[in-house]
């Protein structure tokens, strides 16, 4: 956890002086945000003219609630005061919640969960009083289908008409009934390049060929790992054949006795430190490590790895669902678009982004192998989770249990 939390204060001091470079040009200028932090210095921001006009006037004061700053706050007489907002752990910059209250009038309360079965109980459990929720793929379907979920108006997101097409309508939300794209990512394999003459290219590298016996790690998903395996033994990763799961389980226990360990929580600091030199990893992680360790690289293995989205949803119990609306829509503005993704460091939906984002966020992208080519993309396969993959469960029981 530490290296999210250095991230994180190092991101927002950046974040904070970009907002005000964005604030200051205004939507679709030219000027250059602040870079996430590398080795090298951040670009620097240049907000304002060679040779400024004379008498220029202080900057305005946020506007009241009911006089919106911009016309990107929605109809002000339908707006609430505040609104809950349940999303993962670092995973946006709250000076972002602040602009949105500076511009529109509405304080925004931030809970967190570090898991998607988390958000889901908050929801389920009734009143929870959230009314935008950000949760991954699979946890949008499983929470339309148990009806938690209200069916978006999109009329009210006019901005949704920026977001690209290849990340809409997927298999866990066809026609975006329920949800709209907030960021995306891969899971992968992130290695130490000191640690390899070769660079690997193959799964084999951290099941039947590793070299780094004590110094790897898997993550600790059921899914994923055994998915995983199910690719490098050359099936499709979300096979449900109990003879394709047997051969995976026995790939497993041969690994297990390899790796350091299954670890989700742990294995960004340890690759950045030198303590793991090889880890399944997701691939936003595989940045944030190369952060502090420039050695670091990520791939996705010929044999393929996942691509992971995750979304924003109002519960069907929201007890401000316009101003949820209006806050969906404010997170897909392009401005606040670049300043997620950079703090992320992940993959933005958002078409309108991309011109603005830094060149120290495209230097990390490209310095750690994160760069999503077409041809990877066809390497790469939405993950199921359903009833009709509860084999992975069964699967995952043998894995712990034994030995």
């Amino acid at each position: 956890m530490y290296m999210f939390t250095k991230r994180s204060a190092l991101l927002r001091l950046l974040a904070v002086l970009a907002v005000g470079a964005v604030l200051a040009a205004g939507c679709g200028e030219d000027d250059e945000e602040a870079a996430p932090p590398t080795t090298a210095a951040a670009p620097e921001v240049t907000a304002a003219p060679a040779e400024p006009e004379p008498e220029a006037p202080e900057p305005e004061q946020p506007a009241p609630a009911d006089e919106p700053a911009t016309g990107r706050c929605g109809d002000p007489s339908r707006l609430g005061d505040s609104i809950n907002f349940l999303n993962w752990a670092d995973y946006i910059d709250e000076a972002i919640l602040e602009m949105f209250e500076a511009e529109c009038g509405v304080s925004v309360t931030l809970d967190t969960h570090v898991a998607n079965e988390e958000a889901i109980a908050k929801v389920d459990a009734g009143n929870s009083g959230y009314s935008l929720v950000i949760v991954t793929d699979y946890a949008i379907g499983i929470m339309a289908d148990q009806g938690l979920l209200a069916e978006l108006d999109l009329s009210e997101v006019p901005n949704a008409a920026n977001l690209d097409p290849n990340q809409m309508d997927a298999y866990y939300d066809p026609g975006n009934v329920y949800s709209l794209p907030y960021q995306y990512s891969t899971t992968g394999y992130a290695f130490d390049t000191t640690a390899f003459d070769t660079p690997p290219t193959s799964w084999s590298a951290i099941y039947d060929q590793n070299p780094l016996c004590g110094q790897s790690s898997l993550l600790e998903d059921q899914r994923e790992v055994i998915g995983s395996a199910l690719a490098y033994l050359g099936y499709d990763w979300n096979e449900t054949d109990p003879a394709a799961h047997e051969a995976a389980l026995d790939l497993i226990l041969e690994a297990r006795d390899c790796v350091s360990g299954f670890d989700s929580a742990n294995y960004i600091g340890n690759l950045a430190s030198g303590e793991v030199l090889a880890a399944m990893s997701w691939g936003f992680a595989a940045g944030i490590a190369y952060l502090d360790n420039p050695n670091i690289r990520y791939i996705i293995p010929d044999e393929g790895g996942i691509i992971w989205q995750d979304g924003m949803v109002v519960p069907a119990d929201a007890p401000d669902p316009y101003t949820a609306h209006v806050f969906m829509n404010y997170m897909l503005e392009p401005d606040i678009g670049a300043l997620i993704t950079e703090f992320t460091i992940g993959y933005t939906p958002n078409l309108t982004v991309p011109p603005l984002l830094s060149d120290g966020y495209f230097d990390v992208v490209e310095g750690s192998g994160l760069v999503l080519t077409d041809e990877i993309r066809e390497r790469l396969t939405w993950q199921v989770r359903d009833e009709s993959h509860a084999i992975f469960a069964e699967t995952w029981s043998e894995v712990l249990s034994a030995g």
